[in-house]
């Protein structure tokens, strides 16, 4: 017998950067001013940590084409399985298309972005990153 769960969702949570790569965490888009990400829920943590890796990824590739970015949020959400084990079976990060402005060179920045994120390389969940 096949054992369902209940869908759920985790987040939305937000990371911002500016060009300096300074980050701050909120879990509201229009309150990002925490210095270190809330621990009070490891399932938020593990998405702030996903985001902020994703952003500072993303800045050390478009560096690495000699691209300055301007200051820009992420945003991070997940669903958990339906089945056991617990555990979440994709996270998408959310990724403004403002910060390009060629859409083809922005694909291949994230996808330059995400092979380099030490913490989407390491989930064995899909992670899904989307320009919005």
């Amino acid at each position: 017998m096949e054992i369902k769960l209940k869908p759920k969702t985790f987040g939305p949570v937000f990371i911002h950067t500016d060009q300096q790569r300074t980050i701050r965490y909120g879990r509201s888009d229009d309150s990002v001013d925490q210095v270190a990400p809330p621990t009070d829920s490891p399932a938020d943590t593990l998405l702030f940590s996903l985001g902020a890796c994703i952003a500072i990824s993303l800045q050390m590739q478009a560096e690495k084409n000699e691209i300055t970015l301007d200051a820009f949020q992420v945003q991070v959400t997940s669903k958990k399985a339906e089945d056991l084990p617990n555990r979440f079976d994709c996270f998408e990060v959310l990724i403004p298309r403002s910060i390009f402005e060629d859409s083809e060179f922005a694909e291949s920045l994230l996808r330059s972005a995400k092979s380099i994120c030490t913490v989407s390389n390491t989930l064995n969940a899909e992670v899904t990153l989307t320009l919005i």
